[in-house]
């Protein structure tokens, strides 16, 4: 990313001195927060200093806050705060507060589509902390607090799988289009850490719930985006983890909820007391991995109805079956869940273990 930025900044002086003069004049918007406090909101600008230091090379940010009836003057107010003119077509990042996410995110929508001059395409999180201090928040490692969150979720969901990285755009889709709601990643932080802290879940434009990071790997799982997520259970009071991989999942929507599928397992770690060249045993873990996996998914629904927040699309599925809208029929479905767990045995254990 900082090598991004200085190539900018140098093809912009290569082009002429008065390309130059004209982003020297720029102040480059990297991330935006938005607040709702004392019946007002609360527009946090992240703003990349046009200065480098020469000793280090790093590229650091400067926050400015404004306020404001509006989503509009409070960002007016923010932008008459820089000593320089507000370029947005940079920002990465846009972080709401739960008060944001909970009574207002219609109107933080509704400014976006309208505005000309801001993309949409940024990442979306909702903070269990004030916006302002999101982005003021600066450590030796991670100087620009946008950067470090973008980087954060990017890696979680591609290691840990529980982060939701997701655009702007694409969760307004969800949120307008008919029979589905939207869901996004929560931050905090603790020692000046960014960390992922659960499932922010939606009804409509409204947040009505933040689920755990386990629910985040189990909606990735049944959205199909996830990797390689890893379990671990107890067999025989011996642990053991697996790595699912090649999920596919179908979901329908008619008398019941079913859900079916054959997941691909590989074995991660296991205790050396249990003997996983006795295929008995492994077909006895593919059970306990199944029924294990198929409990958390019938939960996780059943707390997906308690909330009403159709985060799985399953009103769209039901009216693509039965060309009948009816938005609350997911509500009072049963769940059937039959999921298969098969752990890769010629692979990824006979030809390892085999005797010599």
């Amino acid at each position: 990313m900082k090598k991004i930025i200085l190539l900018v900044l140098l093809l912009f002086s290569l082009s002429g001195c008065s390309d130059y003069k004209e982003v020297n004049e720029m102040a480059i918007i990297s991330a935006i927060g938005i607040d709702y406090q004392d019946n007002e909101f609360a527009i946090t600008l992240e703003t990349f200093n046009n200065k480098v230091d020469k000793d280090s090379g790093k590229v650091t940010t400067y926050t400015r806050t404004g306020y404001g009836k509006s989503i509009s003057m409070a960002l007016e107010h923010a932008a008459d705060l820089l000593s320089q003119r507000a370029y947005y077509s940079h920002i990465k990042l846009c972080v709401i507060s739960e008060e944001v996410a909970r009574n207002h995110l219609n109107k933080v929508a509704d400014f976006f589509i309208r505005s000309t001059y801001l993309r949409e395409n940024f990442s979306l999180v909702v903070a269990k902390i004030p916006p302002e201090e999101v982005l003021q928040t600066e450590t030796e490692e991670n100087p620009i607090s946008s950067i470090a969150i973008n980087l954060l979720l990017q890696t979680n969901s591609y290691a840990s799988n529980y982060a939701i990285d997701k655009p702007f755009d694409m969760f307004l889709k969800e949120v307008i289009s008919y029979g589905q709601d939207g869901a996004i990643s929560v931050i905090n932080k603790e020692d000046n850490n960014f960390y992922i802290d659960g499932l922010a879940i939606f009804k409509d434009y409204k947040m009505v719930n933040i689920l755990s990071n386990e629910d985040s790997v189990l909606y990735n799982i049944l959205k199909g985006e996830i990797k390689k997520p890893v379990f671990e259970l107890f067999y025989k009071g011996l642990p053991v983890s697996i790595a699912l991989y090649d999920i596919k999942t179908d979901m329908s929507l008619k008398d019941d909820i079913n859900l079916t599928g054959t997941y691909k397992a590989k074995i991660i770690e296991n205790s050396p007391a249990l003997n996983i060249k006795d295929e008995k045993v492994l077909q006895a873990l593919d059970e306990a991995f199944s029924k294990y996996l198929n409990n958390q998914i019938t939960d996780f629904i059943k707390r997906l109805q308690d909330n009403e927040s159709d985060i799985l699309s399953l009103s769209n599925n039901y009216f693509i079956n039965t060309r009948i809208k009816n938005k609350k029929v997911w509500l009072v479905e049963d769940i059937k869940s039959d999921i298969k767990v098969v752990i890769n045995k010629k692979g990824l254990v006979f030809n390892i273990y085999e005797d010599k």
